[in-house]
């Protein structure tokens, strides 16, 4: 069984999770090209028994997530790229601005409203920058500088550029306090 993981251009929708697909399909249209040295992956395709899959999917941020005493969280309140590791990092972010807000507030209503207008802003502009590549927007400005290759990371990028794109990730997903220094 080998599992693909991939989105089509335009595919916001995704699909069926764990969907079958015919070889010769996946191939022409995903990996008939994709030989290396060290990894033939096309040949690994032909040589599975199944091929299933498992497209990466994000949606639009939702309007609101709470509606009277009910709320959302997690992947329930904002499915994204797992870019990251925000799944767990959001959810845990999630939990805990909701477990401020009931203890802020008497009145539940009140509490899921501050929780929503805390996160909700915060994970929008989280999908928004996992659209763009997220923290590994550095591969695509590495080809767009070096379309033909290098041979040193340091002729593509500037000193610690690399680490302020990973800093200023850490600072939108909430790992990291805007009020420490983006670089050391």
């Amino acid at each position: 069984m080998m599992t693909l993981r991939g989105r089509r251009a335009g595919d916001r929708e995704g699909g069926g999770f764990n969907k079958g697909r015919r070889r010769s399909a996946c191939l022409r249209e995903d990996f008939e090209d994709w030989r290396f040295g060290w990894l033939d992956v096309p040949g690994l395709i032909r040589g599975a028994d199944a091929i299933y899959e498992f497209p990466l999917v994000d949606r639009d941020p939702l309007p609101r997530w709470s509606h009277g005493r009910m709320t959302l969280l997690g992947d329930a309140a904002h499915p994204m790229y797992p870019n990251g590791s925000n799944g767990a990092s959001q959810a845990i972010l999630d939990a805990r601005a909701l477990v401020r807000a009931l203890a802020a507030h008497a009145d539940p209503v009140e509490a899921l409203a501050a929780y929503e207008a805390e996160r909700l802003p915060a994970t929008a502009a989280i999908v928004a920058a996992n659209r763009r590549n997220g923290p590994e927007q550095c591969l695509q400005i590495a080809h767009e500088r070096a379309p033909d290759g290098f041979d040193r990371i340091e002729d593509v990028f500037a000193p610690g550029e690399l680490e302020a794109i990973a800093a200023r990730y850490k600072v939108l997903i909430g790992l990291k306090r805007a009020s420490e220094p983006l670089v050391r």
